[in-house]
């Protein structure tokens, strides 16, 4: 099978609409964005295989999960994922069948959200990489890791760990987007700041303190574990995919009542606060998360 009849047989299913005159099979897809509209936004991500998947995982998981990690970013801030793009580069050998699997795996998740797969790329690797572009509108005032202010409580949502290492493969490769909660939060105006957790709560609660110029104080004993999860896990596993923002203290009741009122069966736990800058805690007494650039 020759470049052309693979791409066309892996995107027969990606259709041309209103919003997107033009799909895959011209040099760039078109997207009309709406007059006056809201602000938009894009993201990248990729997986590799033998980093983030292996050659045993079933192919629609791989697709599933080199979306949802462009989705779950997406819900950090409240966006709207509307297009995507999806770069695959092939190792020798092979499986035709394999890579029809993946796609399987992203074309369902992608309706699932009513994203239109626009085109994409294909070139050769020594190992399969997957990677995914998306586009999409903040129809509420993004989130970012940069508004929270000391006072403010930290929230995460599910339970952390025994995801990346704890042999949790339902979670570690078909975890649930949070983009309803995201939008929810932008909507209501009841978050200062947020991102989402992929490479662990010591390394990315750090950063979404930096970035709002705050310290932070965690309290261990309130964070919600996945079970047979250690505290250790918990903090430093990473790839949980679950939020993490901050909230006014003087809304805490009206945010639990509201939540459990939306969002009755995901579970949603308050782990501490941001404090004035220098106070609180230092990050190294956190452990150490996820690094993609050391081993």
């Amino acid at each position: 099978m020759n470049e052309d009849r693979f791409i066309a047989a892996l995107t027969r299913k990606w259709k041309a609409s209103a919003s997107m005159p033009v799909g895959p099979g011209d040099d760039c897809a078109v997207v009309v964005p709406q007059k006056g509209g809201p602000a938009l936004f894009f993201k990248t991500d990729a997986v590799v295989e033998g980093l983030h998947f292996t050659a045993r995982t079933p192919g629609p998981l791989v697709g599933r999960k080199a979306l949802a990690r462009n989705l779950s970013d997406a819900a950090a801030m409240g966006g709207t994922p509307t297009h995507a793009l999806v770069t695959l580069a092939l190792p020798p050998g092979f499986s035709p069948a394999r890579i029809a699997a993946i796609y399987r795996g992203i074309e369902a998740l992608a309706h699932r959200h009513g994203v239109a797969l626009a085109g994409g790329e294909t070139t050769r690797s020594p190992k399969l990489l997957l990677s995914v572009t998306l586009l999409g509108t903040f129809p509420s005032r993004p989130l970012l890791r940069s508004g929270g202010r000391a006072g403010d409580d930290l929230w995460v949502t599910g339970t952390l760990g025994a995801s990346l290492r704890g042999g949790n493969r339902a979670k570690h490769l078909a975890f649930e987007p949070r983009l309803a909660e995201g939008a929810w939060l932008a909507k209501h105006g009841l978050a200062t700041a947020a991102m989402d957790l992929s490479d662990g709560l010591a390394a990315d609660l750090p950063r979404l303190a930096k970035a709002s110029r705050c310290g932070f104080r965690l309290d261990r004993t309130a964070i919600p574990r996945t079970p047979r999860a250690t505290l250790r896990a918990a903090l430093t596993d990473g790839e949980d995919y679950e939020l993490l923002f901050a909230a006014p203290a003087a809304s805490r009741v009206r945010l639990e009542r509201a939540w459990k009122k939306s969002f009755p069966s995901l579970r949603l736990t308050r782990i501490g606060a941001l404090t004035k800058p220098g106070a609180g805690e230092k990050p190294a007494s956190l452990g150490r998360g996820y690094d993609h650039l050391e081993k």
